[in-house]
């Protein structure tokens, strides 16, 4: 049976966006919606005032069936691009205050040549303001855990180590 390497647990845990001074005209609620690899999830609302505590934890999977190593995922992961947009339910279909995107490479491994199995990284990064949002720019901070594993692509089911499978499962139970 063919071996591939999979990303079986990508996860990224949404801390905050803060935006100091910052008084949000709306007093709707807000979320924050996230795109990693074309799947789409989004945070709790929270109250329309800052900082925005969301405390939400998020795991992405996919599957790259032409990888060889890891550095082959790693490098296909720069064709895809990770999406966060900050979202008040302003009616009739809500309006995105503010977004931050980058190639899916960069928001798993921001450092240098980081393509181990394991990966843990505390960021802050500045959102670009849309609209309805005056003063500074927010900022989003999170986290992001990688684990990359062979897997057989005929069952879909990765052969992953104890170490992978409990960091996986353990942070996925506490979401």
């Amino acid at each position: 049976m063919p071996k591939v390497k999979a990303l079986q647990c990508a996860l990224a845990e949404i801390r905050s966006v803060t935006c100091p001074g910052v008084v949000l005209k709306d007093k709707e609620d807000i979320y924050l919606s996230i795109c990693v690899f074309g799947q789409y999830k989004k945070t709790q609302c929270v109250p329309a005032t800052f900082p925005l505590v969301f405390n939400a934890r998020m795991v992405f999977e996919k599957v790259f069936p032409e990888a060889v190593d890891p550095g082959d995922v790693v490098a296909q992961l720069e064709y895809d691009t990770a999406v966060f947009e900050l979202i008040q339910l302003v009616p009739p279909v809500g309006e995105t205050l503010s977004t931050y995107d980058e190639n899916t490479r960069d928001f798993m491994f921001p450092g240098p040549n980081q393509i181990s199995g394991h990966h843990d990284s505390n960021r802050q990064v500045t959102m670009r303001r849309i609209s309805g949002l005056r003063g500074i720019a927010p900022k989003l901070e999170f986290s992001t855990t990688s684990v990359i594993t062979e897997c057989l692509i005929s069952s879909r089911k990765c052969r992953t180590q104890e170490a992978s499978e409990t960091l996986c499962d353990s942070r996925m139970s506490d979401s």
